[in-house]
């Protein structure tokens, strides 16, 4: 190792001019001599583009990386300040040749100092060590992938909740997948329909249906092979690509195809706002999931269909009681916590006895069923209809007051009243008692029934097909 005492014009002798300096060429040593103005590069810096001249300026003269300047100049003032003789530090310089910035490891040891402090010579050795840092960067991810795909398998086993299980694997996705936006599709009937997404407003996005057959875009390519598709420049290589949202354009694409049990059910795409985004390493992590992520969204869609039919009355398709219980109590709490209003009303159909004593039980079924179908037609797609028992159904309006919950009660009854069942046959009139209020946190959603309930009750006793408005001294209602 050299050291302080070594004399720099020797060394400068032994590098320029003995028999030796031809060998030196062809080394990783540099040397320079700042007060005699000489300096020898070497093969290395060669290679990239720098000669003799170059070193003499060394801290000018390599264009550093910028994310490693820092560290270069921090490296420059402990050697011109005398805090150290040597140094020993990687960064990244430019390639004259090529533009690269190939990673180099540069030992460096001062050979003697002027009067002012100031290094008069040094010698230093530089080693390419690109492939190095690059391989131990890529061993680096691959640990970081490994332990994201750890935590996204795990991920999709916590819950059978299709939204839960959706969103923890888009959050997990996310950390190995760079992405700006997402969706999760279902595919049914040739379609695909949008069910759970990341980045998109809700209300652009959810329910959107997208073709899955019949035209050439990368997403019935994905369905058609089975496998994940990329696509680097959309706008060029698709320009029937059919946009989820006008306030994103989509210039990367990767699709990943849900494949279970060897039919295709589904389809995760995630959108990048740049070019040639997506990489093969993308892929084969993409690859390495879609089985997994198949498998969760076939377990949570049955789950979640097993929940529905449970929740759901078979006769009309509203919900049943154990609906109520769940749903409509989740309603309750949320009106609640958001210290929101919340309507409740309970419908009955008049006579419905009469009606199914004179034209039969069939009949009365499809009385049942036209009914249900003329309340959904007619409530919001946040409010919840519920087939109560019998003839009775309850439905809940979150967000709505006592005045607006009895003209959506009205519009109803006069709907129903207008509606036939067979031709010629109208529907029998129905009954409403309505109950509206902010819910405190000691109230419950049976009372709130109750006194729809109750206001029911006065709406029969007053001569039916009429609403009513529970109040102590009522002052809302509208009869026919």
């Amino acid at each position: 190792m050299f050291t302080m005492g070594i004399d720099s014009s020797a060394v400068r002798s032994l590098f320029i001019d003995s028999s030796l300096s031809e060998f030196f060429d062809e080394t990783d040593l540099f040397f320079i001599d700042f007060e005699s103005g000489v300096a020898k590069s070497c093969n290395t810096l060669r290679y990239l583009g720098y000669e003799d001249a170059d070193l003499l300026d060394i801290w000018g003269a390599f264009p550093v990386h910028e994310a490693d300047r820092e560290r270069v100049e921090l490296m420059q003032r402990r050697i011109e300040s005398g805090e150290t003789d040597k140094v020993i530090d990687s960064f990244r310089i430019v390639s004259k040749k090529d533009s690269r910035f190939p990673w180099m490891r540069f030992s460096m040891q001062v050979l003697g100092r002027g009067p002012n402090g100031k290094p008069t010579a040094l010698i230093g050795h530089v080693v390419d060590v690109d492939d190095l840092i690059a391989s131990q960067e890529e061993i680096r991810e691959r640990l970081v992938e490994i332990d994201a795909m750890r935590e996204l398998i795990g991920a999709i086993n916590k819950s059978l909740d299709f939204e839960e299980t959706f969103s923890r694997i888009i959050e997990q996705l996310h950390r190995i997948i760079p992405f700006d936006r997402a969706t999760v599709q279902s595919l049914e009937n040739d379609s695909l329909t949008v069910i759970v997404s990341y980045g998109y407003p809700t209300s652009d996005i959810m329910g959107l249906v997208f073709p899955a057959k019949g035209i050439d875009n990368p997403a019935v390519r994905a369905i058609q092979t089975k496998r994940p598709i990329v696509c680097n420049d959309v706008p060029n290589d698709f320009p029937g690509f059919i946009a989820p949202s006008k306030d994103f354009t989509t210039l990367s694409w990767l699709g990943i195809p849900m494949v279970y049990e060897g039919q295709v059910i589904g389809l995760i795409a995630l959108d990048s706002r740049f070019h040639n985004f997506y990489t093969d390493q993308h892929v084969r992590v993409a690859t390495a999931v879609a089985e997994h992520i198949a498998t969760a969204f076939e377990h949570a869609r049955s789950h979640q269909l097993v929940t529905v039919q449970a929740m759901t009355d078979r006769l009309t398709g509203l919900a049943n009681r154990y609906g109520l219980e769940t749903r409509g109590m989740e309603l309750f709490q949320k009106a609640i916590e958001n210290d929101q209003s919340i309507g409740v009303f309970m419908l009955d159909i008049d006579h419905f006895k009469v009606v199914n004593d004179t034209y039969g039980h069939s009949y009365g079924d499809l009385v049942l069923q036209q009914i249900a179908s003329t309340i959904r037609t007619q409530i919001r797609n946040e409010d919840y209809a519920v087939r109560y028992g019998g003839e009775e159904f309850v439905v809940l309006l979150p967000g709505l007051g006592p005045r607006e919950s009895l003209l959506v009660a009205e519009r109803l009854r006069i709907k129903i009243s207008q509606t036939e069942v067979e031709k010629g046959r109208k529907l029998p009139t129905v009954s409403i008692g309505i109950y509206a209020a902010v819910p405190g946190s000691l109230d419950i959603l049976h009372e709130f029934i109750r006194k729809a309930d109750l206001a029911l009750y006065t709406a029969k006793e007053a001569g039916r097909n009429r609403s009513r408005v529970w109040s102590t001294s009522p002052e809302f209602y509208v009869s026919e």
